[in-house]
């Protein structure tokens, strides 16, 4: 008996050790990877999306946290679909973090301290439940865009930034903060001129990690240089305000690959394209030091409507069946661990 015992606890640490690795690296320190993905609340329900991230040899995951989704109604919580998630990326040794977003039964983006506060006895809750597995958080997304915060407001940005970074450090004071990911869409300059908002109404000193998505769709990254453009135009802004040791992460990059099934999409791109697109950007991103990780959107396909080009932005689609971009993703990720 006292042997199978023994047994039993070497087989419980073993696992224990295996999912701090995973979600936090071992000993707290993060997996170096660059290589990320997003996926959404429900999306690694299901394992097997957590088996074929890990498959390709993807090492980090940017995972929605919806606070409206979690807490739908004051002090009704919604933890269990969130939970299995988490569950299932750590034990496949993926490196979680969260993105804090959305409004719920109250809405923090009016700038309203009430409804701030709500929120960040919200980011408390969750940092607490996660804290020994998620170690970076990002806060919000698209700030600077009105579909995810009408009108955009870099004053009420910033307020929701500190109280988020206050709330979090002190239930986890090693966690890091990343500042929402700016959209960064059309082709014309300026890009990011939010940025200088943010650090203008005093936000450089409630994030850890600046982030920014550089969209060039349809278009291919190298069309009139302008992901490096985006690259350039962000990280110079940072410069220029005082902000340039920070790192930086690319928190959305992709394409939607509908083309073919909807010609007249003004996005899409056909499947061949995606994956030529991706090999590209990744290569290009990470020419630049300060860029530390590059997440594509999304990883699996939303749906199938033809139609809606946000179904397709995935690297597999809707029935698990990898596309051409999954292959190339896993390919370059091989050949950079060949070269590193």
């Amino acid at each position: 008996m006292r042997f199978k015992n023994v047994i039993f606890c070497c087989a419980f640490l073993s696992v224990s050790v295996l999912l701090l690795i995973g979600c936090s690296g071992v000993f707290g320190i993060p997996d170096d990877s660059p290589f990320g993905v997003c996926v959404d609340l429900n999306e690694c329900k299901d394992v097997k999306a957590a088996e074929m991230i890990k498959a390709a040899g993807i090492k980090w995951v940017r995972h929605v946290v919806r606070w409206d989704l979690v807490e739908p109604e004051k002090g009704e919580f919604r933890w269990s679909d969130l939970d299995k998630a988490v569950d299932n990326e750590c034990s496949q040794g993926l490196n979680v973090y969260g993105q804090l977003i959305l409004k719920s039964w109250c809405d923090p983006t009016t700038g309203d301290d009430k409804a701030i506060g709500h929120w960040a006895d919200f980011v408390a809750l969750t940092v607490a439940r996660y804290k020994d597995r998620i170690k970076y958080w990002e806060v919000w997304n698209e700030e600077d865009y009105d579909g995810f915060w009408n009108p955009p407001s870099a004053a009420n940005y910033v307020k929701l930034l500190k109280a988020t970074y206050i709330a979090a450090k002190k239930i986890d004071p090693e966690c890091k903060i990343i500042l929402g990911g700016l959209m960064g869409w059309g082709g014309e300059q300026p890009y990011f001129p939010f940025i200088d908002e943010v650090y203008k109404n005093g936000g450089k000193d409630y994030f850890d990690i600046a982030a920014f998505h550089p969209y060039t769709m349809p278009y291919s990254p190298s069309h009139k240089n302008l992901i490096r453009l985006k690259i350039e135009d962000f990280t110079g802004r940072m410069r220029k305000n005082g902000d340039a040791d920070k790192p930086v992460w690319i928190t959305e990059l992709g394409w939607p690959s509908n083309k073919l099934i909807d010609p007249a999409s003004k996005r899409g791109v056909s499947p061949g394209q995606q994956a030529e697109y991706l090999t590209e950007a990744f290569r290009i991103a990470l020419l630049y030091p300060q860029v530390k990780k590059v997440f594509w959107y999304g990883f699996r396909d939303t749906g199938t409507q033809p139609f809606d080009s946000e179904n397709h932005f995935g690297l597999i689609e809707n029935d698990f069946t990898p596309k051409p971009s999954y292959i190339a993703y896993k390919g370059f990720i091989a050949k950079w661990k060949k070269a590193d």
